[in-house]
Order: structure tokens, then sequence, then C-alpha cells
């Protein structure tokens, strides 16, 4: 191996693996050794830097969700945890962005046990079309809900030049098939539609014998659709993208109408 290396570490200031390697006339096989090698020494140095590199702010952060852990712990007894102990029944497979600003608890007040949560860049099948199909075929859950957002930064991205992301944020921006130049509302919804496509595609047979419905919507923390604030807005079921005939649909009849008196029963799940 030619000159690998050199490690700076100067007291008081960060540490600064430094990789100079000359690699010209060096075989491939030969360089990806190398590359292993490197790879597991900066492995190990980092398992030796404890949290004296982290950010200042990684203390408070961890304090902070820790805290709220005992909470949940103090007000949620034992029957909270009863009826998922030895296994999982959820209602619905939900597919939705990792975009922070979308909560779980404006989908559900109580999501333990009662969602299969699938998290991507921009509410995608394509990218975790494994744990959607666990959802489907293996919870049996009725309902597959895909959820987009308002201001989604996958759909900015996705509508613009992304050449200069790294390779896996590409991959994943990559399958998202919307229009050049528009990051709004029409391709967030266009991609929902498409999601919902690709769900029917997949599992028409399902849909077909009433197994499973197939429901795309828009979560508006903005309200730019103009329904109110923090709504989750229906734009597709099982296809169907005109909203007076989603309105007529049995599915929808009440969806909006308050509840009398608290929170209603769940509806049970038979599998």
């Amino acid at each position: 191996m030619k000159r690998l290396a050199a490690w700076f570490f100067a007291a008081g200031m960060l540490a600064a693996p430094v990789f100079a390697a000359d690699l010209s006339g060096v075989n491939d096989a030969d360089k990806e050794r190398i590359r292993g090698i490197v790879k597991e020494v900066l492995r190990e140095y980092a398992a030796t830097l404890g949290d004296r590199q982290a950010n200042p702010a990684t203390k408070d952060i961890l304090r902070n969700i820790v805290q709220d852990n005992r909470d949940f712990m103090r007000t949620h007894g034992p029957e909270h945890f009863a009826h998922f102990l030895d296994g999982q029944h959820p209602r619905a497979t939900v597919i939705t962005c990792s975009d922070s600003r979308v909560h779980t608890q404006a989908l559900d007040a109580t999501p333990d046990g009662d969602l299969f949560m699938i998290r991507n860049i921009g509410n995608q099948i394509a990218t975790a079309e494994g744990s959607v199909e666990y959802g489907v075929h293996h919870l049996h859950t009725p309902l597959l809900l895909i959820v987009g957002h308002s201001a989604c930064g996958a759909i900015k991205a996705a509508s613009g030049d992304y050449a200069k992301e790294s390779g896996p944020i590409r991959n994943e921006l990559d399958t998202i098939q919307i229009p050049k130049g528009d990051p709004g509302m029409n391709s967030i919804k266009l991609n929902v539609n498409n999601q919902v496509r690709r769900a029917m595609d997949k599992w028409e047979e399902e849909v077909i014998v009433g197994k499973l419905t197939v429901v795309g919507a828009v979560y508006d923390f903005r309200n730019d659709l103009k329904q109110g604030q923090g709504k989750l807005v229906i734009v597709n079921v099982n296809g169907e993208t005109d909203p007076a005939k989603i309105a007529a649909m049995d599915l929808m009849r009440d969806l909006d109408a308050p509840e009398a008196k608290g929170r209603k029963a769940r509806a049970p799940v038979h599998h």
C-alpha cells in the first residue's frame, strides 16, 4: 500500500482523520481492500471518541426525549400495552413522508398498535415496497392510507435539479414522477395519485374483492387547500380523484360530522 494515512489529534481540538493515499496503479480488488481497512480504522476511532465530538445541543435533545419517555411511562400503565404485548393487529397501513412536520398524532390520537407506519422521502411505495406489502399481506390491514403533505421538500427537490445530491437521495427522488418546475400542491397531489395507482396495480385483486381500500390524502398543515389548517384532505379513493364522486361515496359519509359524546368506539378489524 502506498502512503496510507495520517491521523492528526491536537490537544483540545477535534480529531481529524485524513486519508491521503496514492492509489494509481493499484488494481480494483486492492483498492476495495484498502478502503475496507480505512473504514474499519475510522469506525474503531469513532468508537473511542464517546461523546466528545457531539454537538453541544445533543445532550439537551436526548435529555428531553428521555424525559418525555419517562412521562409516557408514567401516564401509560400496563393496560395500555396489554393488547399488543404478543403481536400487532393494526387497523391501517400508512405510508407518509419522513418530514418531521407530519405528525402521527394528527392522524390517530392513539397510534400505538393501531397504525403500521411507513415513512420515507415522498411517501412512496417504490422505496418501501416490502414494508407496505407486509402491512397489506401479513398484517391484513383493510386500509392502505397514503399521505402526502403541504410544503413537501421531496416534491420540491424532485421538481428541480437534484444532480448534486448523494446517490441514495437521488435514487429515492428518481422514483417520484412529477413535472419539472412545479413544486406546489398540484405535484403533491399528483404524487399521491401516482402512489395510489401503483398500489392498485400491485393489489388490484384485494381491492376488487373488498379486502383492501386504498386511500390517498394530503395532510395540509399550511391550509393551502383552504379546508382548515392541519386537515387530512382525502383526494383519492381506489383511483377515483373526482372530489364530487369521492364525497358521494358511502365511505365518506359523516366523516366530518362532529361526534356527539367523546370519541367513537374503534371498529373491530377482522383478519
